[in-house]
C-alpha cells in the first residue's frame, strides 16, 4: 500500500513540474513576443521607461495586475492575453529575478 502510495506522489509531483515548466516556457514565448521589445531579454533594458524587472519585488497579484492593466505607458494585456497567458508572464517574470 506505501508503494502504491509513494507512486502516486511520484506521479503527481511529475505532472506538477511538467505543468509549471510549460506555464513558464508559454510565458516566455509571450514575454518574448509582447515584452522583451522594452524590457529587454533579461528584463534590464529599461527602453522608453520600462522597468528592471530583475530587481522588481512585486507579488504575483501585482504583477498580473500591472501586465494587464498597463502602467504609465505600458500598454493593457487584459483584452489581448488571456488570465492565463498573463499569469505565466508573470511567473516567468519571477523567474527574470536575481
Amino acid at each position: 500500500m506505501k508503494t502504491l502510495a509513494y507512486t502516486c506522489l511520484l506521479i503527481l509531483s511529475t505532472c506538477v513540474t511538467k505543468a509549471q515548466n510549460n506555464t513558464s516556457e508559454n510565458g516566455k514565448a509571450i514575454f518574448e513576443h509582447k515584452c522583451q521589445r522594452c524590457h529587454g531579454s533579461d528584463g534590464t533594458k529599461g527602453l522608453f521607461g520600462a522597468k528592471n524587472l530583475q530587481i522588481s519585488r512585486l507579488e504575483n497579484t501585482e504583477l498580473v495586475s500591472v501586465i494587464s492593466k498597463g502602467r504609465r505607458g505600458m500598454p493593457r494585456w487584459e483584452r489581448k492575453l488571456s488570465s492565463t497567458e498573463i499569469e505565466s508572464v508573470a511567473t516567468y517574470i519571477k523567474s527574470l529575478r536575481k
